[in-house]
């Protein structure tokens, strides 16, 4: 073979080499991309170059060798198990903080409403207490307007029966009043009358004891006073005016002690005014009558 013979051998059996230790390059920088770093392993390539053939005779030159076909593209790198449980557990984590995070969107959404139904529930309770608030208190002024109206019909009422009592007594007492002087004046006339009567009674019985002087002029009048027990007995005569002939006066003395007991009336208010001093006047004429 010659040089060049030697040379293109070579040169072909270096070029695989090279191709070989470049596609084992390429696959170690694609794993190292697609792969966390690792440690740093070293190693040495030696590719050993054939022995050289023996010389072999100059023969005619061989016709150009054919283009080596393309290498074919390196398998898809899989990744190691420790990779994928990673990216699983990654995969797994996220998943578990979006449901998290829905869940927690969930809850916060729950919140506000309830937040929002307890609010609404207080505002309607505030206006259902501000309500009854107004309600009560209408109520209550209602109930004081209606005290206040039945207290004054209450004290109008009691003003009327009030001032009909006092009418009414006032005309009883009135009407008392009259009938009280009417009896009063119907008393004191009976009285009178009685007083008067029982007067002439006892005129009339002294009377009838006097004896006339012989010696009497004129028509003279003697006034006495006689005291008299509750039985009608004249207890003193007392001569309270003279009528200026002694002769009468003792005449009428003796017949006021001779006629004893004199006559009384039967009720005691008109007999205790023949008790308490009776004014007897006696003239001697016979037309004279007694009075007091």
């Amino acid at each position: 073979m010659t040089d060049a013979g030697r040379f293109q051998h070579v040169s072909s059996g270096g070029l695989s080499l090279l191709v070989h230790g470049l596609f084992l390059l390429g696959l170690i920088f694609s794993v190292s991309w697609n792969n966390p770093p690792l440690i740093p392993v070293q190693a040495d390539l030696w590719a050993e170059l054939p022995e050289p053939p023996p010389a072999a005779p100059i023969l005619d030159p061989p016709p150009a060798p054919e283009p080596l076909p393309a290498p074919e593209p390196p398998p898809p790198v899989q990744a190691a198990p420790e990779q994928v449980d990673i990216a699983l557990e990654k995969a797994e984590r996220k998943k578990r903080e979006e449901a998290r995070r829905l869940e927690e969107a969930r809850l916060r959404e729950e919140r506000q409403a309830e937040l929002k139904r307890q609010e609404e529930l207080r505002q309607q309770e505030e206006l259902k207490r501000q309500e009854e608030t107004r309600k009560q208190e209408e109520l209550r002024r209602q109930q004081d307007r209606e005290r206040q109206e039945k207290e004054k019909r209450e004290q109008a009422r009691r003003q009327v029966e009030q001032d009909l009592a006092r009418q009414m007594r006032e005309d009883l007492e009135a009407e008392r009043a009259q009938l009280n002087a009417l009896q009063e004046r119907s008393r004191a006339s009976r009285h009178a009358r009685v007083v008067d009567d029982f007067k002439l009674r006892i005129q009339s019985k002294i009377q009838a004891y006097v004896r006339l002087p012989h010696r009497l002029t004129g028509n003279p009048e003697a006034v006495f006073e006689v005291s008299l027990l509750p039985n009608g007995e004249v207890v003193r005569a007392v001569l309270v005016k003279s009528s200026g002939q002694p002769a009468y006066d003792t005449e009428v003395e003796r017949a006021i002690l001779k006629a004893s007991p004199l006559p009384l009336p039967p009720e005691r208010e008109a007999a205790q005014v023949f008790r308490e001093g009776l004014i007897l006047k006696f003239r001697p004429s016979a037309e004279a009558g007694g009075g007091a």
